[in-house]
């Protein structure tokens, strides 16, 4: 990701109402495009957070962690989680978070699943 000036802003779901944390990480993937001066759509950042987030809580046991890094033209947005039982096919949320961003992965990172997606303005 090549920007000149980069901004990191990380949010973890709560332990307890992990799907009322899905809504907060809406409102922080709302804060955190704003705050990294994002010049792209700030409603497709907050959905694919949405999407994500939504499929960690259902598919996991962890505390997932929102991750979204970047700047004017691009943000990269992570959700990892230890415990998810495995990477895995998201049918309709994978679908939108393809046609919603530039690109997008599942990896496997210091033992802890992570699906990120890039987003260019």
């Amino acid at each position: 990701m090549a920007t000149s000036s980069l901004t990191e802003a990380v949010f973890s779901l709560p332990e307890v109402d992990r799907r009322g944390g899905v809504a907060l990480a809406r409102d922080f993937a709302r804060r955190a495009a704003s705050v990294c001066g994002y010049l792209g759509c700030h409603e497709d950042v907050v959905v694919v957070v949405s999407e994500l987030a939504t499929d960690a809580v259902r598919h996991g046991s962890g505390r997932p962690l929102v991750r979204i890094l970047g700047g004017r033209d691009r943000l990269l947005v992570e959700i990892v989680d230890t415990a998810w039982p495995r990477l895995r096919d998201f049918g309709w949320g994978q679908q939108l978070v393809a046609k919603l961003s530039e690109s997008w992965g599942m990896t496997v990172r210091a033992g802890q699943n992570v699906v990120w997606c890039e987003m260019t303005a």
